[in-house]
């Protein structure tokens, strides 16, 4: 068994090439734009259902958590003195 890379290389670019390999590419071609026409339509409508769907799913979400949002001023500071939830805090009382 011959494990030189550049001889096996050589010997494969001396065989001659299958009479289908120069229509292959045109086959392939041919087949995506026959796909393409095929499933534009549905793809494209359901791209925009999906999309709406989305935007009317953010606007409610938006909309449900700010009002909650507003209902619910935290009161806590990071650096002021009271600080009921921190370490300091919560070991004093233990």
């Amino acid at each position: 068994m011959d494990m030189d890379l550049d001889s096996a290389l050589r010997r494969l670019a001396e065989q001659p090439l299958h009479p289908r390999l120069a229509e292959l590419e045109g086959d392939v071609m041919r087949l995506i734009a026959t796909e393409r026409r095929a499933g534009c339509g549905v793809t494209l409508r359901s791209g925009v259902l999906a999309a709406l769907g989305a935007v009317a799913l953010g606007v409610a979400g938006g909309g449900l958590s700010s009002t909650a949002a507003t209902a619910q001023v935290p009161t806590l500071t990071p650096f002021g003195p009271a600080m009921p939830l921190a370490p300091s805090t919560l070991l004093a009382f233990q």
